[in-house]
């Protein structure tokens, strides 16, 4: 009870990016936490998690080879985390131009408008990507312990790959 995504299933995703209408990639900072990077497809209104990135205890020219080996493209848009502007600056220096801060919108209402929109698309999730699996699955609701009801607010626990997914979708 209480998970946040039910629409999203396991298979086995082109990674052509020519086969998808657009591309983009969602980055949640990160260090003792998981740094999440998410290679994003989308084509006829579906979503599709081509590969990800997830990783410990590296800095940000770390996770840039790391990328660069993943065959990360450059060319498509980047959406990270605005907290850490510095980060977002070594990325446009380390060769993704187009790295940017996400519109964080001031309350945490654009969480709650990410996830509706996340609620409103198919998710297709590559099998490589585990960590992801691994979150979508155990994503939940924030639970009144008074009352037992769920609150419009997810639980702050190994949601690093699920920030990076709600980045990613925001130009879309």
């Amino acid at each position: 009870g209480g998970l946040i995504l039910h629409n999203w299933e396991i298979t086995d995703l082109s990674q052509d990016l020519n086969d998808y209408d657009d591309i983009a990639i969602g980055q949640d900072f990160g260090f003792n936490h998981a740094n999440a990077i998410l290679l994003l497809g989308m084509k006829d209104d579906n979503i599709y998690i081509l590969k990800e990135i997830y990783c410990f205890e590296k800095d940000t020219s770390e996770i840039i080879l790391l990328a660069d080996a993943a065959d990360i493209p450059k060319n498509r848009q980047m959406w990270c985390d605005s907290a850490e502007p510095d980060r977002i600056k070594m990325w446009t220096k380390g060769g993704y131009p187009r790295a940017r801060g996400v519109d964080k919108g001031g309350s945490a209402g654009s969480v709650k408008a990410q996830i509706d929109w996340l609620k409103q698309h198919k998710i297709y999730v590559h099998p490589s990507c585990t960590n992801t699996i691994k979150e979508l699955q155990q994503w939940k609701w924030k639970k009144d312990e008074r009352t037992g009801e769920y609150l419009d607010e997810p639980v702050a626990f190994q949601d690093d790959a699920m920030a990076a997914l709600r980045y990613g979708v925001e130009g879309w």
